[in-house]
């Protein structure tokens, strides 16, 4: 079937001979409809968006369409679609911008379903950089959604363009002369909806919707008509994104939970902080230095040295020997105590800067996060085709010796050499398994956060001064708080 775009090409290709070559449409805005063409005078590809011409016809429209071309047009921003020109040629009214060779949000969600927490926090602060950007200089978009973000192939960046609806005004309302709403159902605001006045934050609302589609394929609001689904967002909480996403990282669907609040002024008071936000959620700030110094395994290895215990107590339990005692009891000192007192030496220092326990703890499971990533990259997340084998050749070799001790006819080197093999592929296959899940990383997040650790804790901070706590905030500042 032929559509619009198509049945406009041969007249559009004429009236814009010698300037641009139209080479096929390409997608179709809020406003107009777009091709892929060539500017003849630069040789680069563009993308050309043309007010179809029964709509240019019309005054409002045209001026409307026009002012979508000033509005972006002053937007210079590596997160907006640059404008680069505007043309009115006979019945044909058109501006050219940049050709963005990639796919629209929509278009990635519905070929390969929903984003990985991570990608979508990426993404959604880019989105929201650009807006920040216009929001500063007075622009509201007014029709954030999916169709209207570009992730470009090379880079991977997210890129807003479509400002149809975009305005400047007293009253910030969005609608057509004839009263009737504009923007997209599926992604208003409440106040949008009802043809209220609007701010930055029924933007942020439309991008907490983007964000709810993008981590899980779905709308908070999708009924039959666009009637209906304005309804649904002016009356209906917004159903929790956990409800929907139980993997979302709790702090990430909180964010997108208070964008989409009724109320504007329960949601972000701006799209910058709701950016700060998504960032802390999907990746928290690197602990400060103090933090970090206390994190090397030095610490870590002189704990270790309480494994000396047992033995230092074997030797002073199983010796009648006085010397031999005495050595016993002062290795078991040192393995008791020298550990400990530097333990407490560094929690001490660690104090003395004005960190507390939970600070520790915050910093060793985001460390622990990291780690579990990085090993989840270089060996995978599950067991691999070499441990499993080395784990069966263990099972099987363990089989062949029990059977041969139970077998009087088993030759007795086919026992011991099936034993070996047992005991090197069992050795083998927890090194392997170590190194792929870091179990000792594991223990030592579990004795900091365990009432060992925080003993320790108390402990050092006997008699020491008490100093103000503090807190790390994102983007490297620090705020002292009272201890």
């Amino acid at each position: 079937m032929t559509t619009l775009s198509e049945s406009n090409l041969p007249a559009i290709r004429r009236a814009l001979a010698g300037r641009y070559d139209v080479q096929a449409p390409i997608g179709r805005g809020g406003m107009g409809l777009v091709y892929l063409g060539l500017d003849l005078r630069l040789d680069r590809p563009v993308a050309i968006k043309l007010l179809p011409p029964e709509l240019a016809a019309d005054g409002a429209c045209r001026e409307r369409f026009l002012r979508e071309a000033r509005t972006a047009a002053g937007l210079a921003h590596p997160n907006i679609v640059p404008i680069f020109s505007v043309h009115e040629v006979g019945d044909f009214v058109f501006f050219t911008m940049a050709y963005v060779a990639g796919e629209t949000l929509a278009q990635r969600v519905a070929t390969r379903g929903p984003l990985a927490p991570e990608e979508a926090g990426r993404l959604l602060a880019e989105v929201g950089d650009g807006l920040a950007y216009a929001h500063a200089r007075g622009i509201v978009h007014r029709d954030v959604k999916p169709d209207n973000i570009l992730i470009e192939t090379a880079t991977g960046r997210a890129l807003l363009f479509d400002f149809g609806i975009a305005h400047v005004s007293a009253n910030g309302r969005a609608s057509a002369p004839g009263g009737q709403v504009l923007g997209t159902a599926a992604f208003m605001s409440p106040e949008q909806a009802r043809g209220e006045p609007m701010d930055a934050r029924s933007d942020v609302y439309s991008l907490g919707v983007v964000a709810y589609y993008a981590l899980s394929g779905r709308l908070p609001f999708d009924a039959a008509t666009d009637g209906a689904t304005l309804v649904l967002h002016i009356t209906k909480p917004a159903p929790p994104l956990r409800a929907a996403v139980p993997t979302v990282p709790p702090r990430l669907a909180q964010v997108v939970d208070r964008c989409l609040a009724k109320d504007p002024w329960a949601r972000f008071p701006d799209v910058a902080r709701m950016v700060r936000a998504v960032l802390d959620a999907v990746e928290p700030p690197r602990a400060p230095l103090a933090v970090r110094a206390f994190l090397v395994r030095g610490a870590n290895r002189a704990l270790m040295g309480l494994a000396l215990l047992p033995v230092a107590a074997f030797s002073w339990l199983h010796t009648g020997d006085q010397a031999l005692r005495a050595a016993a009891s002062a290795a078991l000192a040192a393995a008791l105590l020298l550990p400990a007192a530097l333990a407490i030496v560094r929690v001490r220092r660690l104090l003395a800067a004005g960190y507390r326990h939970e600070d520790l703890a915050t910093a060793l499971a985001a460390e622990r996060g990291r780690r579990r990533e990085e090993l989840a990259f270089i060996y995978g997340a599950t067991p691999t085709p070499f441990e499993r084998g080395v784990q069966w050749l263990a099972r099987v070799a363990v089989l062949v010796a029990v059977a041969g001790v139970w077998l009087p006819a088993a030759p007795p080197e086919l026992v011991a050499a099936a034993g070996a093999v047992a005991l090197l592929a069992a050795v083998v296959a927890r090194a392997r398994t170590e190194q792929r899940t870091d179990p000792g990383g594991e223990r030592r997040l579990r004795f900091w956060r365990g009432p060992l650790g925080r003993w320790l804790f108390q402990f050092a901070g006997l008699g020491l001064r008490s100093a103000p706590h503090i807190v790390t905030i994102l983007g490297g500042g620090r705020l002292e708080t009272p201890a």
